[in-house]
């Protein structure tokens, strides 16, 4: 189709659903694009299946004891950063080459209700980034000080909620997308 576009990761910033549509917004092209078919959502699936695996190996290894050494475990929060990044880059470029698009059809009083959506949107986003930033610094500390292994279960999950949101909704845009948006409304395109 036509009207449909390719997407690429580091273009595509995932609006999120707003009047029961998924909207997203290209960068380069700097329009509103919304989905004409919702993606096939399978990868999700890989992020539990990965979270059992990686329980069952950090308890395997308490059982042996590698984690009783302090240096194993500030060297495993690395790990564990590395495999999160890919894991969650993996997932969304999958969900972002699944996305069926095609530009958006609002009227200029939608787009402007629209951009009001995304203000407060933009506010709630990053107070989720952040408390999970907050909640990786606790499972750390917990991690290396208390040699807690449930821990770096949870810091497996923090820094991945962390990446996905860096890669799906690229939070440090939304400033200029909302102003790009604001303009074109403006200017009446």
């Amino acid at each position: 189709k036509e009207s449909e576009k390719e997407v690429v990761m580091q273009t595509m910033i995932n609006l999120g659903i707003w009047e029961n549509k998924n909207y997203h917004f290209d960068w380069e092209e700097k329009i509103i694009l919304e989905e004409t078919s919702s993606p096939n959502y399978w990868s999700y699936v890989l992020l539990p299946i990965t979270l059992f695996i990686i329980n069952k190996i950090s308890d395997g290894l308490v059982e042996a004891g590698i984690f009783d050494n302090q240096l194993v475990r500030l060297g495993t929060i690395p790990i564990l950063g590395v495999i999160s990044y890919f894991l969650a880059a993996w997932i969304i470029r999958y969900y972002h080459a699944s996305l069926k698009l095609q530009t958006s059809k609002l009227d200029e009083d939608q787009c402007k209700k629209l951009i009001k959506a995304l203000k407060r949107r933009k506010v709630y986003f990053t107070f989720l980034v952040n408390l999970f930033r907050f909640l990786t610094v606790a499972a750390i500390l917990l991690f290396v000080i208390g040699n807690e292994t449930i821990a770096a279960l949870f810091l497996l999950i923090s820094f991945s909620v962390i990446f996905m949101f860096k890669f799906d909704y690229q939070l440090s845009k939304w400033p200029d997308m909302i102003e790009i948006i604001s303009q074109e409304v403006g200017n009446g395109k």
